[in-house]
């Protein structure tokens, strides 16, 4: 999801079995000057990638064994970036509550023509500031 306009730019669908984090990279564009992300789609390796590109890291830190709390810093800086993605939040909730399970295939479908109807409509909010500024 592009971060100033909120048109979808990228998106995956998967299997239940399949964890979200497994497809990250299919969603990144490489174009990007920075990667939002949730704690579920931290790693170490992920954050060298994005940064070896030239990408900012903006994945929220999580704790884990080796580092079962996360230090004051890292609280500060989740709570930031978790601001920011707040509004590209929405529209995955927007998603979700018309969204009911047919079959992972025509479930795919439905989900790129959702996202192709939420970003015209985008475009058109887009295209009427535009006019008016």
């Amino acid at each position: 999801m592009d971060q100033t306009s909120c048109i979808a730019r990228e998106a995956a669908l998967t299997a239940a079995n399949i964890n979200e984090s497994d497809v990250a990279e299919e969603l990144v564009s490489w174009d990007e000057s920075a990667v939002y992300g949730d704690r579920a789609y931290y790693s170490c390796e992920r954050s060298r990638r994005l940064r070896s590109r030239g990408v900012k890291d903006r994945i929220m830190k999580r704790a884990s064994k080796h580092n079962p709390e996360l230090k004051p810093w890292e609280k500060t800086r989740n709570l930031l970036i978790s601001r920011l993605r707040a509004p590209v939040e929405k529209v995955f909730g927007t998603l979700k509550r018309s969204y009911r399970y047919e079959g992972l295939a025509r479930n795919e479908t439905e989900m790129l023509f959702k996202l192709m109807a939420y970003n015209l409509r985008r475009a058109d909010v887009l295209l009427l500031q535009r006019q008016r500024a």
